[in-house]
């Protein structure tokens, strides 16, 4: 049975150039003048690009002005708020709580609020020790998030969409009815969870569940209707479905006699969850799971349990008969004490470490309560099965034995270090959340009894210290979507903190143990930083959940040729010749859809494109989906004088049922047969794999195809195809046909196959029109623009195009007609009149051959209300060495230049007039393209360099 997903992701645009998001408000000035004035070190969230962490040593915390610590915040953010991305701290954060620890530290809750709105994961926390210094901010701050704020979809519609996805996943074996147990609205990042970028959705969240064997939170976006996340909320030991019952059959209660009739597994669950609530009362001041002194409630041997298994469903613990030993049910209790301290999400990286965290409170409670270990061998570990001392479950009789290995995960095929061939990169199991626990679980054993791993000798702490550090990382420092990076710098603020405080000792019994007389050093500080690098918490998995998709597609043309468009598609005035058709295999049950024009494009990508949807219908029996909807290209002729090779290049992004849903490309040459695109023709982002034959009564079935989408998620993301037609055997003179194709089985679908910029292009040895110079100049509210160029061939004039700051596409304001052809320099004129004032407007030529073909020029900008022009000249350029910038017009006052790179990172800046007139070297630049961009007072340009 087929089990359905959906989709989304973003991106910005500077001038027609697409940045990463952190770009637009986090540059490495910023960073690095921070740092420069607080000696701050700083880990940066890999879903964002922003700072996820900063920490301040003892010596160098920080003072900050106000007389509150609101106020401290409050001038924090105003002075360093651009590292997070903030660029309005006071409608961007929302107080939340302050809470002060046992060493008189006091920690400050903002959470994240886009339009009053909350920012799912959105959560940054201030931390100031008992002199009120600021020792570190963390958590996620989300920059730039782009979405609508206004669902279209009611609550109970999508409660509705939440409930049949959840129903149709056979996880209800209790058969107890499903309900939505609480809603929330959130703006919701994709890939935030997973530590990659990804869209922003107003979605709604929806707690699933029965009370029973159902604990789901399912994300509905709250304009498209299409499922944008789903996490598990229950908890288990096994990495195995879990399931439980709550029938209320009572048989123990406080105060009953004890063990009166009790099964010995029963006992285990009283006796051992007394252990873990003496042992975080005592320890850290834990008043139960919700430190408000919640009754512990179990359900034993529940026949809704997919039994030998045991689980925390948010409510109640779970056991089967066999799985009731000391650690385990220490472990399912350490899952209630997460869910109210870090709230660890059960997916990915959060939820190994969530899983982690409940191993290492297990294992730490039966080391301590002495229950049932007669005959087991404690020592410590010197190879896989020397002792019993961290092993998982060794005594709970129906898992067969030790189910984890702290000491050594490798022993039971979990990763030790987050390079280990072990790691689990797929997303089943959350992502592998029972397979990956054993990185940080390695950690906590390490700290604790010492050794020499991975190129680090680290001297052993002991269980006290180490128990306090990894708790206070747990309870202070870790979000809901903290990942291993994040739990270093954690692990590492906890130490600190806790230098030179007399330790609690660590009591399982009704009397607490008292002071141990354990005191942290720095030196043990040291030891905590030396297990980071052991186990690698920093560093990026050996999957890295690529996109479908590749980034940074290559130039079309190489250089010293000219990308000559033979015919193109941008979609914004409508499908105009081309034409698209809906093929169903069964149209009584069809349901009517076909290639569209939209404007809301995914990531927020702006204009217009088509849209082919993957539907989220269909029952693969009485109700059949499947069929083909076709986009087809005119017939497009190769001119004559065209050189090989021909080239197609298409922008896309891709969400369809893997393996089951794809599309394709299919040509027809002069009148020959159609014929699908081989993955061999493709210069760049090919196939990423073909649709199941067999039983798929997709009609595409079995054909290459783009199906799925980015890896570890459902959603994907914009990228370039690019193809070489030639191979093909298209050449000059030919005729040629295109379609593309997206082919759905019988039921389910997740979003569907977004095209945009189609281009057949050839790349020729001169440009047609060698354009020298092109300038705008402000004359009052007017607009004078001169250009020149140096040769024309075939040249039939210049369509003059402009869009307003605030504008997203370009229109056509005149035409200037050229030269024909011409081996002599000419100069043009056009004036554009009676424009706003005080707004900046953004000009390029589209140079028009008489055959057809087209080119575009830079763009230049003009600021209305300064009569000085804003144009400037770069030279020269292409550049090797070094370039100068030559103002066009007299420039009043000082002004920025900026220049970026095609990844949106800040190489050159300066803010001095003077230096502009300074030769920039630029020989140690990488090859490429980059955006010159010049700021000053009502002015506003930029340009294009080549660095050769």
């Amino acid at each position: 049975m087929k089990l359905k997903f959906i989709p989304g992701i973003l991106i910005c645009c500077l001038l027609g150039l697409w940045i990463p998001i952190s770009a637009q408000t986090i540059n490495s000035v910023d960073i690095n003048s921070f740092i420069s004035q607080t000696k701050a070190t700083i880990s940066f969230n890999k879903a964002t690009g922003a700072a996820g962490f900063v920490r301040f040593s003892r010596e160098d915390r920080l003072v900050i002005q106000g007389n509150s610590l609101e106020e401290k915040v409050s001038f924090f953010l105003q002075q360093y708020g651009r590292i997070f991305g903030i660029s309005d701290p006071d409608t961007a954060l929302q107080f939340f709580k302050t809470e002060t620890d046992f060493l008189g530290h006091r920690h400050l809750y903002y959470k994240q609020i886009y339009h009053g709105i909350p920012v799912f994961g959105g959560d940054l926390r201030f931390h100031f020790d008992e002199q009120s210094r600021l020792s570190a901010v963390n958590g996620v701050y989300v920059p730039n998030i782009e979405a609508g704020i206004f669902p279209l979809l009611s609550e109970d519609v999508a409660a509705s969409i939440a409930l049949d996805y959840v129903g149709n996943q056979d996880l209800n074996v209790s058969g107890v009815p499903l309900e939505i147990q609480h809603s929330k609205i959130y703006l919701f990042r994709k890939g935030l969870v997973q530590g990659a970028p990804g869209a922003n959705h107003l979605v709604y969240e929806l707690e699933v569940g029965n009370k029973n064997d159902v604990l789901e939170y399912v994300y509905v976006d709250a304009i498209k209707g299409t499922i944008v996340e789903q996490f598990t909320g229950i908890h288990a030991i096994l990495s195995r479905r879990v399931y439980e019952d709550n029938t209320g059959n009572q048989v123990w209660n406080e105060g009953n006699a004890f063990p009166g009739s009790l099964s010995i597994w029963q006992q285990n669950e009283v006796q051992a969850a007394g252990h873990a609530y003496y042992f975080f009362a005592h320890a850290f001041g834990f008043d139960s799971y919700n430190n408000a002194g919640a009754t512990m409630r179990t359900i034993n041997n529940n026949p809704n349990i997919s039994c030998p298994n045991a689980n925390w469903n948010g409510s109640t613990t779970n056991f089967c008969n066999g799985t009731a030993a000391d650690d385990v049910v220490a472990h399912e209790w350490g899952h209630a004490y997460t869910s109210y301290t870090s709230g660890l999400i059960y997916a990915w990286q959060s939820g190994a470490l969530n899983e982690s965290y409940s191993d290492i409170w297990g294992e730490t409670v039966d080391l301590l309560n002495g229950y049932q270990d007669a005959g087991e061998n404690l020592s410590n570990r010197t190879s896989c099965n020397s002792s019993d001392k961290w092993m998982i479950g060794e005594d709970a009789s129906a898992f067969g034995g030790a189910i984890r290995d702290m000491w050594n995960p490798n022993c039971k095929s979990d990763p030790g270090k987050v390079t280990d061939n072990q790691y689990n990169c797929g997303s089943g199991d959350s992502g592998g959340v029972h397979t990956n626990s054993g990185v940080n679980n390695h950690a906590y054993a390490l700290l604790v009894d010492g050794g020499n791993y991975n190129g680090q000798s680290i001297s052993a702490l002991g269980l006290t210290k180490t128990a306090h550090i990894f708790w206070r990382a747990q309870s202070v420092y870790l979000t809901s979507t903290s990942d291993f990076s994040a739990q270093a710098d954690a692990l590492e603020m906890a130490c600190s903190d806790l230098v030179g405080i007399n330790l609690e000792g660590l009591s399982t019994g009704v009397s607490p143990a008292g002071l141990s007389g354990q005191i942290i050093t720095v030196a043990d500080c040291n030891e905590v930083a030396e297990v980071n690098v052991a186990v690698e918490f920093r560093q990026a998995p050996p999957c890295g959940f690529a996109n479908m998709l590749a980034s940074n597609p290559p130039k079309l043309c190489p250089d010293g040729k000219f990308q000559y468009d033979i015919a193109t598609q941008d979609f914004e005035s409508g499908l105009g010749s081309w034409s698209v058709v809906q093929l169903p295999e069964n149209s009584s049950t069809w349901e009517n859809h076909d290639w569209e024009i939209i404007t809301n494009l995914p990531e927020n990508r702006p204009g217009a494109g088509i849209y082919g949807a993957d539907l989220i219908i269909g029952d693969c029996y009485s109700d059949l989906e499947n069929g083909i909807i076709r986009l087809r290209s005119p017939l497009i002729s190769i001119p004559v004088t065209t050189s090989d090779p021909v080239l197609l290049a298409f922008d896309h992004y891709a969400s369809m049922e893997l393996n089951w849903d794809g599309g394709n490309i299919k040509y027809k040459l002069n009148n020959g047969p159609w014929t699908v695109v081989p993955a061999s023709a493709f210069i760049f982002n090919p196939y990423n794999g073909s649709l199941n034959g067999g039983d798929n009564d997709n009609p595409m079935g079995g054909e290459p195809a783009f199906t799925g989408a980015d890896e570890g998620s459902v959603s994907g993301s914009w990228g370039q195809s690019q193809i070489n037609l030639t191979q093909l055997g298209v050449h000059a003179g030919d005729n040629l046909r295109l379609r593309w194709e997206l082919g759905t089985d019988g039921c389910n679908g997740w979003d569907g196959w977004y095209l945009d910029d189609i281009v057949v292009c050839s790349c020729e040895a001169s440009l047609p029109v060698t354009l020298v110079d092109f300038r705008a100049r402000g004359r009052g509210n007017d607009v004078l623009l001169d250009w020149k160029t140096e040769s024309e061939f075939n040249n039939s004039g210049f369509e003059v195009q402009r869009k307003m700051e605030g504008e997203e596409l370009f229109e056509s304001i005149g035409w200037v007609e050229g030269n024909g052809t011409s081996q002599q320099p000419h100069t043009y004129q056009f004036q554009d009149e009676t424009l706003q004032n005080g707004k900046t407007y953004y000009y390029r030529l589209l140079q028009l051959d008489f055959d057809g073909r087209k080119m575009f020029s830079e763009v230049v900008a003009v600021s209305i209300g300064n009569d000085a022009g804003t144009g400037f000249t770069i030279v020269p350029n292409p550049a090797q060495d070094r370039i100068n910038l030559h103002l066009n017009g007299t420039f009043g006052g000082d002004f920025e230049c900026t220049i970026i790179d095609l990844n949106g990172k800040v190489v050159w800046q300066a803010r001095e007039s003077d230096a502009l007139l300074q030769p920039i070297e630029v020989s140690s630049w990488p090859s490429g393209l980059y955006f010159v961009r010049l700021k000053g007072e009502n002015v506003y340009a930029v340009q294009r360099l080549v660095i050769d």
